[in-house]
């Protein structure tokens, strides 16, 4: 979940006032503008034990509990004036589903005896269970929920040897979503929907932001393998990890700050 509005050009140094164990939640200060900026990791929005490194080797399934909401963004949910939130494929991992505190299924855990339900099942139901708290929670700021974004891998995944070596954007219809990504698109449009029908009635102000047919011919969008700082100072022909999912290069991350100042703004 990221509870985070980038600013397009830097107005003045922030002084970062928390982080996590784990420096993933941060929160910084504006002073001259009294403005508080927090991002939160929460990759599931309900309560999950995830058991990973920083590069994605997983040594477990992840354990997580589809009608308990992650207190990391609940606790504060109230106190935001403006928040967005977004999820999305960490939810293909492989996982443990729990209910009422209960084993139900699972995705990906061959020889467990377990149901194999799907991550389709899960995000369904945490979607579903995330809207209905939204709904009925008499929240006063501004919610943006964002639908997942497309990844550029090519010639794999992100643990294959994926790569995203364009440095221009496609043209149009030349990138084709992937099914997984539309999978996921689908269920979240379908959610939306389905809550952002009932929520005027109860006067919280929820919009969608949804960038996918944008994304999709920005495969110059992503650090590919410069996914850590100077991956290359070492050995110039080092085979190293790429990441084509995140988005941190010029273009299309200030387009996504235009659209969000423009409905702050303007509504």
């Amino acid at each position: 979940m990221y509870l985070l509005l980038s600013l397009r050009r830097v107005v003045e140094q922030p002084v970062q006032i928390y982080q996590d164990v784990d420096s993933k939640s941060k929160r910084w200060y504006f002073q001259s503008y009294n403005l508080t900026i927090s991002n939160i990791w929460s990759p599931f929005l309900v309560k999950a034990a995830i058991f990973e490194d920083i590069n994605g080797v997983s040594t477990a399934e992840v354990q997580l509990h589809l009608d308990k909401l992650d207190k990391k963004w609940l606790d504060i949910y109230s106190s935001l004036d403006y928040m967005i939130i977004s999820t999305g494929k960490w939810f293909l991992k492989a996982a443990v589903y729990h209910e009422n505190d209960v084993i139900v299924g699972c995705h990906l855990c061959p020889g467990k005896n377990l149901i194999e339900l799907g991550f389709e099942y899960a995000y369904k139901k945490t979607l579903h269970y995330v809207m209905d708290f939204i709904k009925t929670s008499k929240y006063k700021g501004l919610i943006f929920f964002r639908t997942s974004t497309p990844d550029h891998f090519e010639n794999g995944e992100w643990h294959n040897g994926g790569t995203c070596p364009k440095t221009i954007p496609a043209k149009e219809g030349e990138v084709k979503i992937k099914d997984l990504n539309r999978i996921l698109r689908n269920i979240e449009l379908e959610e939306f929907e389905k809550t952002f029908a009932k929520v005027a009635h109860n006067e919280v102000n929820l919009k969608l932001l949804d960038f996918t047919n944008l994304l999709l011919s920005r495969p110059d969008g992503h650090p590919g393998p410069y996914r850590q700082f100077q991956p290359y100072s070492k050995n110039k022909t080092a085979v190293v990890q790429n990441d084509c999912l995140h988005w941190c290069i010029p273009g299309p991350i200030d387009f996504w700050n235009d659209v969000i100042m423009e409905i702050v703004v303007n509504g």
